[in-house]
């Protein structure tokens, strides 16, 4: 992700989440310093991103959004898939994340992936309020990607 993609990514998070990060937080987590920022690009269109931190051997996958006219096509596993790929061959041996307890279909990508539910946060989400599944992959093991 550059600068440049930061207009596209703003639409596609005003679409696609409840409760949207504001340009200004999109440039901020672009510019930090363990930010790994991945865009996914189709005929031409961006039309899905997601944001890691890496700080090894940890890493979290902070927010990973579609448009809502490319959903369920496979763009959300690839960005997850090439992020997850990159965090290992940088040194971090798990991944983190944090998926609203409502967010089937995003709870599926995650466990077909291979992450596994270690907790809950309670009323961690606002716009609507609800909790937050804490979810982890182990990057070294593989077997649990069933692709």
């Amino acid at each position: 992700m550059t600068r440049a993609d930061l207009t596209a990514v703003t639409q596609i998070e005003e679409q696609a989440m409840s409760s949207p990060w504001t340009p200004a937080q999109l440039m901020e987590e672009l510019n930090a310093p363990n930010s790994l920022a991945l865009t996914a690009v189709e005929d031409g269109q961006l039309c899905g991103y997601a944001f890691y931190r890496a700080c090894p051997p940890e890493s979290e996958l902070l927010h990973l959004a579609v448009h809502p006219e490319r959903q369920r096509q496979q763009i959300g596993t690839m960005l997850l898939r090439h992020g997850l790929e990159l965090l290992l061959s940088s040194g971090c041996t798990d991944c983190f994340l944090e998926v609203r307890s409502s967010n089937r279909a995003a709870q599926g990508l995650y466990r077909k992936t291979g992450f596994r539910q270690t907790g809950t946060r309670r009323q961690y989400y606002r716009q609507p309020e609800e909790d937050a599944l804490l979810l982890k992959k182990s990057l070294d093991n593989r077997s649990g990607d069933t692709q």
